[in-house]
């Protein structure tokens, strides 16, 4: 027989991957907002933003993603399983949003597809949407089955 999914485990893994993804956030927005700066106002980016920008994003892609595989290899309790499975699906979505933004910017050739650019910062933001939306209800969820509020 299967064992149940430890709630306290699954609440601490959760809590870990939304703190290191908002804390890589907050690293990595001035960054964005260097080029999506450059890009509103038609401005050149220097090549020092280049460069850093390139290694900042490439640790946030990758933390991103063993974020993710965190999130996959994680056993929800069963009310949750359901909202677990879209949260993946949607931390999935952010993933690929910030790729996708990474790989717009040529580091090498100082050039930015700003179309590609705009696209990926859409699919992040509204996959951040529906991050926030699911973790929410996943917590109401667990409120109401664990009785965690007395």
């Amino acid at each position: 027989m299967k064992r149940r999914a430890d709630f306290g485990h699954y609440v601490s893994v959760l809590a870990e991957v939304m703190e290191t993804t908002e804390n890589m956030g907050a690293k990595l927005n001035p960054f964005f907002e260097t080029f999506r700066k450059a890009l509103d106002e038609g401005k050149d980016i220097s090549p020092e933003d280049y460069d850093k920008t390139k290694a900042e994003f490439e640790n946030g892609v990758e933390l991103y993603e063993n974020n993710l595989k965190k999130l996959q290899g994680l056993e929800a309790p069963i009310a949750i399983i359901g909202v677990h499975k879209k949260l993946v699906g949607a931390y999935r979505r952010f993933c690929e949003g910030c790729a996708h933004m990474n790989s717009s910017i040529d580091y090498a050739g100082r050039w930015v597809d700003a179309e590609q650019f705009d696209v990926s910062e859409k699919e992040q933001g509204n996959a951040m949407d529906d991050i926030a939306r699911l973790v929410k209800r996943a917590v109401l969820i667990s409120v109401s089955v664990f009785g965690l509020i007395r």
